[in-house]
């Protein structure tokens, strides 16, 4: 999809489709950073449900971020509702980036990769729900319009118009 450099790395955001065997990575990398979401969940479950999203035009479609050649992180767009604000969709969801990449941008990349990839399949508004990236979704230049609890934490809900394609020189 996409290709950015830096002095001192360069990161590709492609679809999941194109990096299948990434998949049991990103499940047990999902099951270590939110064990309580994926308690009662298998490896082998987690993987089937990253593996929905290996879409090249249609939802539910995820995007994988690497640094040099290296696996780094991880986004899906899905049609499905949220619990705590179900009237709205589809969704940015699992915004995971691994950590020796944190704090590089590549959080940024990956929401830019996963906008592109939802406009592909026709989508016009896109929505996120965190608790503790707020800033990465502001400097994506999404915006906040409300918050609400949903498992004692107090999430803001974001949103993303989706205006037209980005270049992608």
């Amino acid at each position: 999809m996409t290709e950015r450099a830096s002095a001192d790395a360069s990161v590709r955001v492609e679809l999941l489709a194109d990096h299948t065997d990434d998949i049991p990575t990103l499940a047990r990398w999902y099951q270590a950073e939110w064990p309580a979401w994926f308690a009662d969940s298998t490896q082998s479950e987690i993987e089937t449900d990253i593996r929905e999203t290996a879409q090249r035009d249609r939802l539910p479609i995820g995007v994988v971020a690497q640094c040099n050649g290296t696996l780094a992180g991880f986004c899906a767009i899905r049609a499905e509702p949220f619990d705590a604000y179900p009237d709205q969709g589809p969704w940015l969801r699992g915004l995971y980036v691994d950590q020796p990449f944190r704090g590089q941008g590549i959080a940024g990349e990956l929401i830019a990769g996963a906008e592109r990839a939802a406009s592909t399949t026709g989508v016009a508004t896109l929505f996120a729900a965190t608790h503790n990236a707020i800033g990465t979704f502001e400097r994506a230049g999404w915006l906040g319009f409300d918050q609400v609890m949903y498992d004692d934490k107090l999430l803001t809900i974001f949103a993303w118009r989706i205006f037209a394609t980005r270049s992608e020189s």
